[in-house]
């Protein structure tokens, strides 16, 4: 029996470890992440499965899966004062699922390579001649 579901980074999911047990009722308001575990439970399933490109391929691709928020959530979007949204990424970021029971697991981690780094600015030097 499965134990514990873990989903990082897809689509409306920042980050979520869900204990389970023989039976489990999903809940909550409109908007709020319900379909998402379920579709990212069923993407981990096809991927255990053998079929994670053709699972990626109905979602769309791995950039639709991810995690379009910020990478980082600041106090003022926890409290509301300013709207939570995406901006361009510094960091790599991954798409995480897993499940664990008493005696196994199974863990994936898909993402980017880290964006490549800006070629350095060439220095200006003045000189003068006399």
């Amino acid at each position: 029996m499965l134990k514990t579901l873990a989903v990082a980074n897809y689509r409306s999911i920042r980050s979520l470890v869900v204990p389970l047990g023989r039976l489990n009722l999903i809940t909550g308001a409109n908007g709020s992440g319900k379909s998402n575990l379920y579709r990212a439970l069923r993407l981990l399933a096809e991927t255990a499965c053998g079929g994670v490109v053709g699972a990626l391929v109905r979602e769309g691709g791995l950039s639709s899966a991810l995690w379009a928020g910020p990478e980082r959530i600041s106090e003022r979007m926890r409290k509301g004062e300013v709207p939570i949204q995406g901006s361009v990424r510094q960091e790599p970021v991954g798409l995480k699922l897993g499940f664990a029971g008493e005696d196994f697991g199974y863990a994936m981690d898909l993402g980017f390579p880290p964006p490549p780094n800006p070629l350095p600015l060439p220095s200006i030097r003045s000189s003068s001649a006399r």
